[in-house]
């Protein structure tokens, strides 16, 4: 018995001893650190220009604190991990990018190398996590710095509420380094990333830009994005202003796709169903199905004809869908979308 309890005991000494341990150099170790919730990046002039809007050490815990409590510091560099480094250098200090919420883009970083080589380091560093959402943004560095200390929580976890408390889009929705990294290795989907504008002192999405094969393709408005997102399952609710006097709420969306090849020329088509729910005004079904099918047909071809854009991102879902298209056409995507025609059918159970 007097030897079970001084093992006992030796083994409490071990364990307090080495809380202790922990805690002191975990203290001095994060007195040495920076904690970035949100990045913005930039190149101009060949070089690369990050700023870092990071949490001060006693709020760390605390990851929505004031936005009076945040930092933002930047610096230059020829490569991301240059930068990233010198940063480190002048300010004495580590970078921990664990708690960062977003990631944002300057405009002309996705066209530039500067993007595919700002994902290599990050693949093969592995510093941020994969959920780290990603935004672009025309507004100058100094704005959203600026941004960053005026909103009632810092800039990053601003934008993570934004995400949470979504309530038309479900979260694979959100664009991430995840998916950017997905598509750098397999260019196989059209992906969505939302542009950021600076509007009476709050950030706002006011358009998305379309990467396809990961290639930039240009933007698109808040409506086509919706159909976009509506089409790939990735919206809970969606509301539809028939008019002035006219609005319903869609639920229970799913979408079904259909494959016919004929000479070469492949229809895909659409067929949406869902609840509807009437806000305003009395449309009967008969409308409603109509107002959203043209809506549909208009979106997918206007994106297809201006920017040679599938809206419907059809070519992922071939292989499983539609082996015989997928089979002529292959990773040739440029030909099979200047063969595609998409329809719409919509069928809605008014409530």
């Amino acid at each position: 018995m007097c030897k079970k309890w001084t093992s006992r005991v030796q083994r409490m000494i071990g364990m307090i001893a080495s809380v202790l341990f922990v805690s002191g150099c975990g203290g001095a170790e994060l007195e040495n650190k920076t904690f970035p919730l949100a990045v913005v990046i930039a190149q101009q002039k060949g070089q690369h220009t990050i700023c870092y809007l990071a949490q001060q050490l006693s709020d760390v815990a605390n990851e929505r604190a004031d936005g009076g409590n945040m930092t933002a510091a930047d610096a230059s560099g020829s490569t991301y991990y240059e930068t990233h480094k010198t940063f480190e250098k002048n300010n004495r200090c580590q970078l921990d990018m664990t708690h960062t919420k977003a990631v944002v883009f300057q405009n002309g970083f996705l066209e530039s190398s500067a993007f595919m080589q700002f994902l290599d380091t990050v693949r093969s560093e592995n510093t941020y996590a994969r959920n780290t959402l990603v935004y672009l943004s025309d507004s100058k560095m100094d704005e959203l710095a600026e941004l960053n200390s005026t909103l009632e929580v810092p800039l990053g976890s601003y934008l993570e509420q934004m995400t949470e408390n979504e309530q038309e889009m479900k979260e694979q929705a959100f664009a991430t380094l995840g998916a950017l990294l997905n598509e750098q290795a397999n260019a196989s989907r059209v992906l969505l990333l939302p542009v950021l504008e600076v509007q009476r002192g709050l950030p706002v999405i006011t358009s998305y830009e379309v990467l396809q094969g990961f290639e930039a393709k240009g933007r698109i408005g808040l409506e086509e994005a919706q159909i976009y997102f509506l089409l790939a399952g990735q919206l809970k609710q969606m509301d539809v202003y028939l008019d002035e006097r006219e609005q319903v709420r869609l639920s229970k969306l799913k979408c079904k796709r259909r494959f016919t090849m004929e000479d070469g020329k492949v229809t895909q088509r659409l067929v949406l169903t869902a609840d509807a729910e009437r806000i305003t005004g009395n449309a009967g079904q008969a409308r409603i199905e109509e107002a959203l099918k043209n809506r549909i047909e208009e979106a997918c071809r206007s994106q297809m004809d201006e920017k040679g854009v599938d809206l419907t991102d059809s070519g992922r879902y071939l292989a499983l869908y539609a082996p015989e298209v997928y089979r002529v056409y292959g990773r040739r995507g440029q030909e099979y979308r200047r063969n595609l025609v998409c329809e719409g059918e919509v069928r809605i159970r008014v409530l």
